[in-house]
This record gives C-alpha cells, structure tokens and sequence, in this order.
C-alpha cells in the first residue's frame, strides 16, 4: 500500500484530492447555509404576496427540507397560520404539511388573491402542472358577520394531475340562528375546461339546527279608545326576500361553475331540527343525492329508514343554472313519522311508529325565487297529541286528508289559497282566501265552510281526548257554518265579517253525570280561592249562600243581560249575531278586544268545566250551552248563573257579593250596585273602589252610561233614573273586622264602552 508521502508526490492523486476537498468543503459550506437561504426563501415569497412568514426551523433530509413551526400572517389581516411541520421535495416540489391551525375573520377572498400571488392567472398552477401537495391534521376558524366555520381534523391533498381533494373529520358552521355539523366530509375537485370544479362531495353524517324566535306581539294599549290596526309581527318580509335574492345571485354561479358535468355527490346522514319556544322536531336522518346534467341540477331527499312494501316519501328538487324557475316534487307513503325521524315527546307527538304521513304535491318557484305555487295532498292517520293548548289528556288518534292550491312569497309575506279541503271522517271543511302579512300592509280576506253535517258525524269525528267529559253525548240534527272575512289595515273601519250558522242539532241521549237535573240540589265544584289556589265548595238549593231568584233584585237580572248578554231570551245558547260583531271589533283594533260567551256557555263553563284555555274546553262548552238551553228554562239558566259566577276573589254568587260588597241581601240590591256586580264579570279579581271607599270616578260616570241603557230598554221608569243617577255607590262591609275596599286590588282600568244593545233583544 502506498504511503501518504508517495499520494502526495503523484500528480493524479493530488488533483484527486484537491478536487474531493473541494466538493466536500462546497457541501459542509451548503449544509451550513442551506437553512439560514431556506427560511430568507420562505420569507422573501411572503413579502412578495403581501404576507408576513415565519420559520422555527429547517433541517435537511434525504431528498426533503423540512421547516419546522412555520407561521404566516397578513398585515391590515385578522388572520394566522400555524403549521407543526412542513417538507419540501428537493427535486419534485412536493409539499407535505400537518399539524397546526389556520385562523382568521372577516371576507376570506383578498387573503386568498394574496396567498395565490402571480399563480393566480397562470393555468398551470391550478391544473396539471400544479405540484404535489398533501396537508394533514389542521384546525381551521374563520368568522364573518356574526357566523363562524369549523374544521376539524382538516385535510387536503393535490396530485400532479391537479385533481384536489378536500377533507375533515368535522365541520361545524354556525350564526345566531342555525347550525350544521358535517362527519366524514370529502370533497373531490378536479379542473375541468380550465375551471376548478367539484366531481365528488361526500358525508358520513350532515346535521342541520334551526333555531326559530316566537315573535314578540307587544301587549294592547291601555286606552281602546282609538282603533288601531294589528300589531307588527317582529320581521321584515322584505329584508328576508332580499337575503333569499342574494343566495340565488351567489349559489347559481357557484353551482354552475363549481360542479362538473355528471358530478354525482352523496351525502349519507342528513338530518334536521327545528328548535322554536322551547320545542324540538327532527328529521332524519336521510341520503341526499345531487347529479347535474347539464345545465340542470337534480336533488333527491329521502328517509334512510326504509319500510318493507311502502313507497318512500322522498323530495326531489329540480334547479336550473341558468335562470329559470325551480320544481319541487314531494311524493310517497304512506310512511310512519318515526321513519322520517321525528321522535316520541317532540311537539307533544305520541307514538310516532303508528302515526303515518303520505304526501303527494308540487310547489314550482319562480324564477326571482320570490313567488312558489303549490299544488298538493296530505293524508295523516293514526296521530296521537298531548298539546295543552288541545288538552290536558292524550288527544288521538287524528286522522284527516288534506288538499291545498295556492300562491305564496317566500319571504312569507303573503299567501293566497285557491282552494283547499280538510276531510274528517265524514265532515268537510273549505277554506280559500289570502293574507298578507308585510310590514305597513295587512290585508286579509278569506272564507271558511262547514257544510251541512250530521251533528253525530261531527262528535265522533273528534279524536279521543279531546272531548272526554260529553263523550256519552248521543245528538240528532245537522249544523253547517259559512265565515266570511274581509279586513285591510288602510281602512279597518270597513272591516267586513259574515257568518252564516245552521245549528239544529238537538240532544237525545245525556249521562247521567251530564244531566243538569242534578243541580237541583247541593252539589260540590272545584273553584279558584283567594289567592289563586283550587278549592272546593258547596252550592246549590239548601246551602247558606244559594240564593232563590225569586229573593234576588230584579234588577240584577238587567244588570246582567245588559252587562253580558243582550239577547239572552232570544237566542238558544249562542248568539252568532253577538260573535259576529265581536270579530268584527277585533279586527278594527288588531286584538282581541271583545268576546261573545252568553250567560248559558259561561255556566256551561263554571258548572262542568275548568279555566284551562284549551281548543278541547271551548268545544265541550259548546255541547254543554247546548244541553243546558234544550234542558232547563231560561230562568232556571239564569238562577244558577247568578249563583255560582265569580264575583270577586274567593266570591261565588251575588248572595255572598252582596253582603261583602255592599252588606246587603240580594233582594236589596239598587240598580247602581247590580250594575257594578255586573260590571266585575269580565275581570272580577279587581276592585273599583278607592281606599276611602268611594267609587272612582271613571266607573261610576261608566255605570250612568248604563243606566240610561236600562232606561232607554224600559228595564227602569224615568224615577227610577233619576233615584240611580243620584245613588251614591259605595263598599261597605258591617261588623268591626271590616275588611277595607283597598284589600282588593285596584287597578286603573280603562273605562270599556257601553255594550251595543238590540232593544228588542233582551226580552222581558
């Protein structure tokens, strides 16, 4: 083997060595700089995109530069980038990044302009001569006007073809009023006629939360005095046409540019819910399937959940993206709600497998997606409802078929009904009219008939629960009802309103626990006491506040039929005249301003009844005031009304009032204090005394106004006038526990106009 010396004395050998020193001092020299020109690299492509960039560390390996803890800002910008680890191939170009998070607020498109830089006009940085790119495990945060997006887990990856897929193992977009959570989320792109567009979208689950506001109705002025028109509900139709104008203006190009020709995408998993005054519904979950062809985009919904032997309900959508209006088709069932899924306890539901739904309509959207026209049928069966706004029990099942043809916005500030039906059983119901709703214009105008129906059809054509104390009611006749209403907010003193009622219905069998013969003796009912709480008493002939009518005031009987029940001896338990001209009254001033309940259905209410405000209470009220009229005589009605209303708190029956208000007997009784007992039954809880014990002077100058009414009825002679006029109205109670007037509450309640009376009405 050669000596040192000797390689150094060949010529060959010492250029050998020269050379080797040289490669190998040109790569000690590279290993040592090639980070510090990595990271000025990095820094100088920020600068030149309008960005600020960051490099913990660079390290070289085989083939790849890796940068370590890169962050990236944009100056003016709410945003920042992180990134765990970033490699680089050293000959390819390609790019691998994971870990870290992405983070920013505001519109994301000038920081995307700046991210691209020069590439942004170059075709081939976005096709097929775009470099590898890979990016795993990132957190993305990005807000803007109050709604913000969430990925986690995200991921992206481009192959030297250009085709870009995009990934997350959650997305989560939210505002105040929706949110969507996406599982599994893959999006597929390809550049297509040089365009990036979608060829692929896929989920593994999609949830959709709704979350709606009740509007806030302000409560009716303290005066009635001046009419007024409806109260504005809290929305503007207009802005939300607008929002609905702007979505079309935004999602018709994306959907145009941004999916393929023959882009079939899935979404497995998509369900809804919608949250609205504490109630939830839910639906789902589904498959959603979208295809375009063309210029034509097909969208498909239906239920995941399939039942042997039924056709699905399914929803298909077909949106042009082109302008041009928008068809809606819903076909299929019947299915079980519980296959839609929609849950046990949601919206009061019950039983939901039971329950079926079967659907067959259209709805096409106009071209400026302002206006839809519908076209459609609905069959529910088997439904079974606890709402306790129905009533307190279980209410079912309900059964009906449904057709409905008309017109809306979809701003939902007007809506016209063609025509439409409801089927229960044998009874048929017809509505048509429209109604608008927008902000400064509030029109209404509409009809609503029941045609002649056997009484007996309509009473089993309720379902189970709703009518639970008349059920045993056996009736013959028919009744029919034809409601006409017409009202526009620029002129609501020509508010129009025609009913027309057919009511002969006649009972022929009454349990015994209905019959109003057991009156007739004492007898226990569940009242309100002083302070709210439910108590029971004893009433009827025989106990010590029952009061014959024959001991009472005959002016009591005035004070009543002219305080709450004009036509008490014309009618046979309603006055549809009455009712009329009460809807009428509301609508002039946008509340409900005045009721029609005769003395025969508020004793229909206090003898067999609760104070629920339930659609199942009204509707038995309606059977009983029938009972009551076709059993007892007018005065025997209007002995036990005298007798058992409320007349203050814990006070039941003018015998009781009397002797508290006024320390008298009810036989007694002047004209002045039978009309203020009177004037208690619409709000008995408050009193109108003052703490001296006067009457205040708004209600005493309310109660002259009715005496002139009894006078102008003949009810009083002109002495009898002028001694009422002169009365002094004042509370009094005997013994030195006296309780004062100011114990009742007292309120500044305004002075109601004197009921509008038929002279002929009120009868002798």
């Amino acid at each position: 083997m050669r000596s040192f010396n000797e390689l150094l004395q060949s010529p060959r050998a010492l250029k050998a060595l020269v050379a080797g020193g040289s490669v190998f001092s040109l790569l000690l020299i590279g290993l040592l700089a090639a980070p510090s020109m990595v990271r000025g690299k990095v820094e100088r492509a920020a600068r030149e995109r309008g960005l600020e960039a960051q490099v913990e560390s660079v390290r070289l390996g085989w083939g790849k530069v890796w940068l370590r803890g890169v962050r990236v800002t944009s100056p003016g910008d709410d945003f920042e980038a992180r990134v765990d680890a970033v490699g680089v191939g050293a000959w390819s170009g390609a790019v691998q990044a994971s870990g870290g998070s992405v983070q920013g607020k505001g519109d994301p498109a000038p920081l995307l302009r700046k991210l691209r830089g020069k590439a942004a006009s170059s075709a081939a940085s976005d096709g097929e001569g775009g470099r590898e790119l890979s990016v795993d495990g990132l957190f993305v945060r990005w807000e803007r006007d109050g709604a913000r997006v969430e990925a986690f887990g995200a991921r992206a990856s481009r192959r030297s073809g250009g085709e870009l897929s995009l990934g997350a193992d959650l997305v989560h977009l939210s505002d105040s009023k929706r949110r969507v959570d996406a599982r599994g989320v893959l999006v597929g792109t390809a550049v297509r006629d040089g365009h990036r567009q979608i060829v692929r979208l896929e989920t593994t689950a999609i949830e959709l939360v709704l979350s709606q506001e009740v509007p806030v109705v302000p409560p009716p002025a303290a005066s009635p005095a001046a009419p007024r028109g409806p109260p504005e509900v809290e929305r503007d139709g207009s802005e939300r046409a607008a929002r609905l104008r702007e979505l079309r203006a935004v999602l018709l190009p994306l959907l145009r540019d941004g999916l393929a020709q023959g882009a079939n995408l899935a979404l497995e998993g998509v369900s809804a819910r919608v949250e609205r005054a504490g109630e939830t519904l839910s639906f789902g979950p589904s498959r959603l399937t979208l295809l375009r062809d063309k210029e034509t985009l097909r969208a498909s919904l239906s239920p995941s959940a399939t039942e042997a032997g039924v056709t699905p309900l399914a929803l298909n959508v077909t949106l042009p993206l082109s302008p041009g209006p928008v068809h809606v088709v819903a076909k299929g069932g019947p299915v079980s709600f519980s296959s839609l899924g929609v849950r046990n306890g949601q919206m009061g539901l019950k039983d939901v497998r039971q329950a079926t739904l079967a659907v067959d309509g259209v709805a096409d959207l106009s071209e400026d997606f302002e206006t839809a026209e519908l076209d459609g049928k609905l069959s529910v069966h088997g439904l079974l409802l606890q709402r306790r706004e129905l009533s307190p029990q279980v209410v079912g099942p309900w059964s009906f078929d449904a057709s409905l043809k008309g017109r809306a916005r979809l701003d939902g500030s007007e809506m016209t009904v063609t025509s439409s039906e409801a089927h229960f059983g044998e009874v048929r119901a017809e509505l048509s009219g429209q109604v608008v709703t927008a902000p400064g214009k509030r029109h209404v105008e509409g009809r609503l008939r029941v045609p002649l129906s056997g009484c007996q059809s309509m009473l089993e054509a309720m379902p189970n629960g709703l009518l639970p104390l008349v059920g045993g009611l056996k009736l013959n006749g028919s009744f029919g009802i034809d409601l006409q209403v017409r009202y526009d907010m620029s002129a609501p003193q020509d508010a129009r309103v025609v009913l027309s009622v057919q009511n002969e219905c006649k009972v022929r069998e009454v349990p015994a626990a209905l019959s109003p013969h057991r009156f007739e003796r004492a007898f226990l009912r569940e009242v309100k006491g002083p302070d709210g709480s439910p108590m029971s008493i004893e009433s009827g002939p025989g106990t010590p506040s029952w009061v014959s009518i024959d001991d009472m005031s005959r002016h009591l009987e005035s004070a009543v039929l002219i305080c709450e029940d004009s036509r008490f001896h014309a009618h046979a338990g309603f006055d549809f005249q009455a009712l009329e001209n009460a809807l009428k009254d509301d609508l002039k001033q946008g509340r409900f301003a005045r009721g029609a309940s005769t003395l025969s259905m508020q004793l229909a209410k206090n003898l067999y009844l609760g104070k629920e405000k339930t659609l199942g209470r009204k509707l038995q009220e309606a059977l009983l005031t029938l009972l009551l009229e076709q059993q007892l005589d007018k005065r025997r009605i209007l002995e036990l009304y005298l007798n058992v209303v409320e007349l203050g708190p814990g006070l039941y029956g003018v015998g009781d009032a009397a002797q508290y208000y006024f320390a008298a007997p009810a036989r007694s009784l002047t004209l002045g204090q039978s009309l203020y007992l009177a004037s208690l039954l619409p709000n008995p809880t408050y009193s109108r005394f003052g703490p001296d014990g006067k009457l205040n002077a708004g209600w005493l100058n309310y109660l002259h106004r009715l005496m002139h009414i009894a006078h102008k009825i003949k009810r009083v002679d002109d002495a009898e006038l002028q001694a009422a006029l002169e009365e002094t109205i004042a509370f009094r109670v005997p013994g030195a526990a006296a309780v004062s007037a100011s114990t009742i509450p007292s309120e500044a309640a305004p002075v109601p106009p004197p009921p509008e009376l038929d002279d002929a009405a009120t009868g002798p």
